[in-house]
């Protein structure tokens, strides 16, 4: 009977060795089989980030550092979301699907802090687009050549366009003409009122006339512009703030059934179906702001 069960014993520890063989073969040929797609997407991400990066003038950060970083975010956000669910004692399945969600929610983080960098970035460069032409008008009139009043913008204007100036006055001094830096400028900066400006300075440059004049014809459009804009923010500001308003309506109306009964929200957090239900509901949350964001949005 002793001798049996050692050769169970002996028998079930081969097996377990071999299945363990197995699987670490079929981890090492999914590694393999997704190597290339993998680092296909890596390329991608660091020549978004590179874009990215060099818009917001941030040249000591690398965009593999910051590729890594965003998986690395996923991945401990997917883990930490998936540990959480597991301590609710709930299906493996709702473990699962909150691990998946928890991940993608991690990969958008880093691309979400990059993409509000970039909007107040663009913002404070349409701020400053009026009093910029006024200074390059101005130097004109004082005799100066274009490339003399684009320095008087680096020298005595604020971040952001500023540094905007002066990376176009050093490819100038590194030779490259006027209109390519001007072009160059116009795909980095990538906003309306700055592809207008370089469109009408090279154009006045190519075909002659009074340049001053015509930057200064093109700050009062640009003013009767943005003066359209605020207008437009003043009359959509009260269903702005209703689409807000609609966006917070469920986490209230959570808050207000948790405190009338707590064990009917419990339930969603203790279940399998009920977790199901809350992921569900997220991502619908989600895609309505979206979309209401988006209706929200005008260009003039």
């Amino acid at each position: 009977m002793i001798e049996l069960i050692l050769a169970d014993s002996a028998d079930m520890t081969l097996y377990r060795w071999i299945a363990s063989a197995l699987a670490a073969c079929a981890a090492f040929g999914a590694v393999l089989s997704l190597r290339l797609p993998l680092g296909g997407m890596i390329r991608r991400q660091e020549e978004d980030y590179s874009a990215a990066l060099a818009e917001l003038f941030l040249f000591d950060v690398k965009p593999r550092q910051l590729t890594y970083t965003m998986f690395g975010a996923a991945l401990v956000v997917g883990f930490l979301v998936g540990l959480f669910v597991y301590q609710s004692e709930v299906g493996g399945w709702a473990v699962l699907v909150a691990a998946v969600f928890g991940t993608v929610a991690g990969y958008w983080v880093p691309r979400l802090a990059i993409y509000v960098m970039q909007r107040r970035r663009r913002q404070r460069l349409n701020d400053q687009l009026i009093d910029g032409l006024v200074t390059l008008a101005n130097g004109m009139r004082a005799g100066l050549n274009l490339v003399q009043s684009m320095k008087l913008i680096e020298t005595n204007a604020q971040p952001p366009i500023s540094q905007e100036f002066a990376l176009m006055l050093r490819e100038f001094e590194h030779g490259t003409s006027v209109d390519e830096v001007m072009r160059r400028a116009s795909a980095r900066i990538k906003l309306h009122h700055y592809k207008l400006l370089f469109a009408a300075m090279e154009t006045a440059r190519q075909r002659g006339g009074n340049l001053p004049e015509t930057l200064d014809r093109l700050g009062e459009s640009l003013r009767e512009i943005m003066r359209l804009e605020e207008k437009v923010r003043a009359l959509t500001a009260e269903n702005r703030m209703s689409a807000r308003m609609m966006g917070a309506m469920p986490a209230v109306i959570a808050g207000i059934y948790y405190m009338i009964e707590p064990d009917w929200v419990q339930t969603l957090f203790d279940s399998q179906y009920g977790l199901l239900i809350l992921l569900v509901a997220v991502a619908l949350w989600a895609g309505g702001f979206l979309w209401i964001r988006k209706i929200m949005t005008f260009e003039i």
